[in-house]
């Protein structure tokens, strides 16, 4: 038994995984072929090579363009089916999953086709493995008029039972001024529905201090520059605003040469609600159990740190509180009985 085998047997939970960056290559590749997209999509084999080597200045364009391939309801369902599995085989028991519908949309689907075909293999998923999933729709910040539509869908009736929870900002942050949407977060604050804000990456601290200032979020995604900034680390302390990592995205972008160099042990001393994320697994090269393992092996936290980031996804979490307790208490008791079969003296 070791740290690996802890790490991978414990319960978890995904936040703000990006479901356009969690499709499977060859199953994508599948789905093209049966829809002739290799005949009737530009440049097909040169998007192909880059899902085989993604350019991680071009995550934008790569997504809108494969999102083209997934022309039928049934090949939604297929890949988010796919998606369960795999956060399955990590034991994750519980995900939030951010989802752009206009890239959907603009293959011809509804948005009640839509949310009926990624809740069919949401449900395929929660019967056959266990994984329980929601959705948060994500707002694209080149798109401030559509915030509207994204608001207008996330509280319908159907949307609440299909399992919506809120609404996302995505996208770069220099694409439009933050105010502009403003208001249509303030209006899903006042119908009771949850915000999540992608928020850090072009603009650093200033663009977190930004998005809470503006959006009054009940999470912060990625959040890069926190660490260096005083009014940001305050902003999300007292405010009790829960930050999501996504360590991989930090790498992969060429931000930080490696884990290592990522300020993680800093912002835990700072005591802020801090998790991980794979974010864009399939895209990243990563899995949660992966970032786990590299914050323990290149960055050095220790296990009860390991434990803490994990119960903060509960805690950071858009469940009802009753839900979000009953799931703390759970893995709290599952977490001390696998320490003492998967840990010994001399792993820790």
């Amino acid at each position: 038994m070791s740290v690996d085998s802890f790490i991978h047997a414990i319960p978890k939970v995904e936040l703000n995984l990006q479901f356009e960056g969690a499709l499977r290559k060859d199953t994508l590749l599948m789905i093209a072929e049966q829809n002739d997209i290799p005949g009737t999509i530009k440049n097909f084999q040169q998007w192909l090579a880059l899902l085989e080597r993604p350019d991680y200045k071009r995550l934008d364009e790569m997504v809108r363009a494969v999102s083209q391939w997934l022309q039928l309801p049934e090949n939604l369902t297929r890949l988010v089916y796919e998606m369960g599995v795999a956060l399955a085989k990590q034991n994750v028991r519980y995900a939030e999953v951010s989802i752009n519908p206009t890239l959907y949309m603009e293959q011809g689907l509804t948005f009640e086709q839509l949310l009926t075909a990624i809740n069919d293999g949401r449900d395929r998923v929660t019967r056959g493995w266990g994984v329980q999933i929601r959705w948060i729709l994500t707002i694209p910040r080149d798109q401030p008029r559509k915030a509207d539509d994204y608001l207008r869908w996330a509280t319908s009736t159907s949307a609440r039972k299909g399992g919506v929870l809120g609404i996302g900002l995505g996208g770069p942050e220099n694409a439009q001024p933050i105010g502009q949407f403003e208001r249509p977060f303030r209006s899903a604050e006042k119908k009771e529905l949850h915000r999540v804000a992608l928020a850090g990456d072009e603009l650093g601290a200033e663009g977190i201090i930004e998005a809470v200032t503006h959006l009054q979020p009940d999470r912060i995604y990625r959040g890069w520059g926190v660490a260096e900034s005083p009014e940001a680390l305050r902003l999300l302390d007292e405010q009790h605003i829960p930050l999501v990592l996504a360590l991989a995205h930090e790498v992969r972008t060429g931000r930080i040469s490696s884990y290592a160099d990522y300020p993680l042990r800093r912002l835990l001393d700072e005591g802020l609600t801090v998790t991980l994320t794979s974010g864009m697994p399939e895209l990243y090269q990563t899995t949660l159990v992966q970032e786990y393992l590299a914050a323990v092996e290149q960055i050095g936290v220790g296990l009860t740190d390991v434990e803490e980031m994990a119960l903060n996804s509960v805690r950071a979490s858009l469940l009802p509180d009753d839900e979000k307790q009953t799931m703390l208490d759970q893995f709290t008791q599952e977490y001390a009985r696998l320490r003492a079969e998967h840990i010994t003296p001399e792993t820790t």
